[in-house]
């Protein structure tokens, strides 16, 4: 796990333990969102840990026509868009 951070009261097991915080966005889709970027997570874990990369958080972000996916101060959160406008 990143920065030597450790999560107390864990509601669920996490899918990769260099990812600190999976958010998706409130509303009705956001149980099928988080299932959606868990998966991500664990798809990513192999290469994450062979190359000994950490990411603090894993977020949704709102449908918009600019971009797909963004990253803030070399992966602290990347954000990535699941949804269309429609």
């Amino acid at each position: 796990m990143p920065l030597s951070i450790q999560r107390l009261n864990a509601h669920q097991t996490h899918p990769n333990d260099r990812i600190i915080f999976i958010k998706p966005l409130p509303g009705p889709d956001s149980k099928y969102a988080q299932d959606f970027l868990s998966r991500i997570a664990a798809i990513c874990k192999p290469i994450m840990t062979s190359s000994h990369l950490s990411v603090t958080t894993l977020e949704e972000y709102e449908p918009n026509r600019e971009f797909i996916g963004r990253n803030f101060n070399n992966g602290e959160i990347i954000q990535l868009v699941l949804k269309s406008r429609s």
